[in-house]
């Protein structure tokens, strides 16, 4: 007697590798959801329990006996780090975003009490300028006054510039990370594919 045994490859293509793959695509996908909100970052925290609730089901089905760690088992286990190292570029690129805008929301603030004040003094003026002192004393208020003005708008334009280079830094980022990451995708389901299908 001859016996051959043989695993059915459709049953981990349908149940593990295809999910596992479309939970790659979508971690690929939230990188075009707006960052202004903690969407993103709770969609990418679901797909992370996701993965590690399959790697679950992968070591009940997987053998325990074997030697060598099976390539499944490497392609979810590199799935499950990929979505990983993504969410932790997430929380970057949201904690560079979130100090800009915490640094502009104090520039605002700092700038209409600074203007009101200005507004006030310049809406009242002295009652009386008959006098030349008084005249050249209202004059020096007011050159002061322009002095301050534009001072708080040297100071506004350099916390612009720092708001914009920090959000400026954060949008590098997650470009520069998306096409990383598309890459090392790509060239990893490539070497895989290959150790897979001889």
């Amino acid at each position: 007697w001859q016996i051959t045994i043989k695993r059915r490859p459709q049953l981990y293509v349908i149940n593990i590798i295809v999910p596992v793959f479309f939970f790659l695509l979508l971690d690929l996908a939230s990188f075009f959801i707006d960052t202004n909100g903690n969407d993103k970052l709770g969609f990418k925290v679901t797909l992370l329990l996701s993965i590690s609730v399959m790697l679950l089901i992968l070591s009940n089905t997987l053998p325990s006996t074997a030697q060598d760690i099976p390539l499944i088992g490497i392609y979810c286990c590199a799935v499950f780090c990929l979505i990983g190292i993504s969410i932790l570029e997430t929380i970057l690129v949201n904690y560079l975003k979130a100090k800009g805008a915490k640094k502009s929301s104090v520039e605002t603030t700092s700038t209409v009490s600074g203007q009101d004040g200005d507004a006030k003094d310049q809406k009242n003026p002295p009652a009386s300028v008959t006098d030349q002192n008084e005249e050249q004393s209202y004059t020096i208020e007011l050159l002061k006054q322009i002095l301050t003005e534009c001072q708080a708008a040297t100071q506004r334009k350099q916390r612009q510039k720092t708001l914009l280079s920090l959000t400026g830094v954060a949008r590098i980022i997650d470009k520069t990370f998306l096409v990383l990451y598309v890459i090392t995708i790509i060239v990893f389901l490539s070497v895989l594919g290959k150790r897979w299908i001889p």
